[in-house]
């Protein structure tokens, strides 16, 4: 199997930007989302791996993105949505989401942990990006300006955090 490089995603990025922006806005109606959706499909395929058994790398960001904006959409509704409430009344779903609220407390601890760990390893460009972007929720461009690096330069250094990071800790989404 072939190994995706960075300048292989760079210019798939770059070749595909407007059409795959313009698409996920349309979905989205937010730029700074759509934008961030855009960075995080190409951080997936980067993780993929596998350029040699993708036919069609066009497709597959697509479907990538159309899966992330879809999570977003599903996300961003539940949290607006009027049956939060419903929920938050029912005392059976109160009583197992307590048990189950310590169980993940547990766990979410401990992975802070790891975390923690991983990215003391990180060099402290790297580990900056990842904050702003996964843990203060900053947009890219918010991180281009605040850290004067270009958007490539944010991918990379985040595409590799995100790999040690899950590399000694998981899946972190």
């Amino acid at each position: 199997m072939l190994e995706l490089t960075a300048a292989d995603i760079a210019d798939l990025m770059h070749k595909h930007r407007h059409e795959l922006l313009r698409f996920l806005s349309q979905r989205i109606s937010c730029t700074d989302t759509a934008q961030d959706i855009f960075q995080e499909t190409f951080i997936r395929y980067a993780g993929y791996g596998g350029k040699d058994s993708v036919e069609n790398p066009r497709a597959f960001i697509f479907r990538i993105a159309a899966n992330l904006a879809t999570d977003y959409l599903r996300s961003h509704s539940r949290h607006t949505g009027p049956d939060l409430e419903a929920a938050e009344n029912d005392e059976a779903e109160v009583g197992v989401q307590s048990a189950l609220s310590a169980e993940r407390t547990v766990m979410s601890q401990q992975q802070l942990e790891q975390l923690v760990t991983a990215l003391d390893d990180l060099s402290p460009k790297c580990r900056e990006v990842f904050i702003l972007l996964k843990l203060k929720h900053c947009s890219y461009a918010e991180v281009e300006q605040r850290l004067g690096i270009s958007q490539t330069m944010i991918f990379k250094y985040l595409t590799q955090a995100m790999r040690h990071c899950r590399a000694k800790v998981g899946d972190l989404d």
